[in-house]
């Protein structure tokens, strides 16, 4: 992709430049990434395309320059926030808060942002990179003066960004607009302290990952039912490996080995099977948690086994990953069906565990999407981006973490 040549130089021409991104971000809001289009942002400028490419080369031009705006507005909020804090503890504080404030001031931004690994997958590479590099800066000053635990600071870091773009999601882009004072807390107190109660968690063994059965169903189903599952076998592989809107029927049929018509016998559109796709998924994922942390009963064993049971997941089935993360720009019903459907059954577990007094009492449904957050983006970060990535190297300091905080003095690992 080509770039503009050059900023503009007058006042007049960064404003013209300003009122493009400005529509620019309206426009991938209300509409997403493919169906935003250089027509539709000159119109709500009122200006014509052949002003638009004096600016950016493209559409993803356009885009870039959004995410990069973000990016910029984070580091600098971070930067500032690290700067005129006094010691480690008190700027990865600071830190943390200038995180949650960026992300709620720019919400639109924000939402544009979310679609970038559909857009292209090196632009969330770099802006987390860049955002948990700076994270990483008060994290590495804190081990070395003995404030913090010695572990990892890139999994702490994306551990903690996760955390705040998940409370970001649920408080301000599906909430009243702004994360809640006990939903801030929630998220430093587990950064400080993590979850458990008491100096380490009971030891452990892992059990073999159990095999979720999906839509996939028994064997042996004849007629119907067979031909619907062959029809979702398809659209897994095709919605996984090229997404939503690449992805066409007639590659479901091909693949399924049936012809179109009979596609429509069973659903009546390409988004209406993306959307049971997207249901037999999270009900296939949410059967393989529970069957994993099954044999165990304390919280804190839990936590940890869902993680690393988790990121096994996020490692062997990445289209499905792909899939339940296109969802909420496919449908945003759906999409967020999925999160708050996964977190709803989250918060009950935490709840219960509260009352036996294996984990800290915090709101667990801030605390679900802390967690959430931290387990998403880590397996963005370690399963899904390197392949055969290497899931059980960061899981320690990942459970850690969430066990003890990053505070010196923290639980036990597992």
């Amino acid at each position: 992709m080509s770039r503009a040549p050059s900023p503009p130089r007058t006042g007049r021409g960064r404003d013209t430049l300003g009122r493009f991104l400005r529509a620019a971000e309206e426009v991938f809001r209300e509409r997403g990434y493919e169906g935003a289009s250089v027509s539709a942002i000159c119109r709500r400028v009122g200006l014509a395309q052949g002003t638009f490419y004096l600016y950016f080369a493209g559409k993803e031009d356009v885009y870039v320059r959004l995410v990069e705006g973000l990016q910029d507005r984070l580091l600098g909020a971070l930067g500032d926030a690290v700067a005129r804090a006094p010691d480690p503890p008190s700027q990865l504080r600071a830190a943390y808060h200038a995180l949650l404030d960026c992300l709620t001031a720019h919400a639109g931004l924000v939402q544009v942002f979310r679609e970038a690994e559909f857009v292209a997958p090196e632009i969330p590479r770099r802006f987390y990179g860049a955002v948990c590099g700076e994270l990483a800066l008060p994290l590495r000053a804190g081990i070395a003066s003995g404030a913090f635990r010695p572990l990892d600071p890139e999994v702490v870091a994306y551990a903690l960004l996760g955390s705040a773009l998940f409370l970001s999601l649920r408080y301000v882009l599906w909430g009243e607009g702004a994360i809640p004072p006990v939903a801030r807390r929630v998220g430093e107190e587990v950064l400080r302290e993590g979850i458990a109660v008491g100096r380490a968690a009971p030891p452990y063994r892992p059990v073999p990952a159990v095999l979720e059965e999906g839509f996939r169903g028994p064997e042996g189903a004849e007629g119907g039912e067979a031909t619907r599952r062959a029809l979702l076998r398809a659209a897994e592989r095709a919605f996984g490996q090229a997404g939503f809107h690449r992805t066409t029927i007639s590659t479901i049929t091909y693949l399924a080995g049936v012809g179109q018509g009979t596609f429509y016998l069973h659903f009546p559109s390409k988004v209406a099977i993306f959307n049971e796709l997207v249901r037999e998924i999270g009900r296939g994922f949410r059967r393989r948690q529970t069957l994993a942390v099954a044999p165990y009963r304390d919280r804190r064993v839990v936590e940890v086994e869902g993680l690393r049971s988790f990121l096994h997941w996020v490692r062997d089935h990445p289209g499905a990953y792909r899939i339940v993360r296109e969802a909420e720009f496919v449908d945003e019903g759906v999409g967020r069906w999925y999160y708050t459907r996964l977190a709803e059954g989250y918060a009950q577990g935490l709840a219960a565990a509260m009352e036996r007094g294996e984990i800290r009492r915090l709101d667990p449904e801030a605390l679900t999407y802390v967690l959430l957050g931290a387990a998403h983006l880590s397996g963005q970060r370690w399963a899904l981006w390197e392949a055969g990535g290497p899931a059980d190297r960061v899981l320690p300091d990942l459970a850690a973490l969430v066990l003890g905080g990053i505070a010196a003095g923290g639980p036990a690992g597992p």
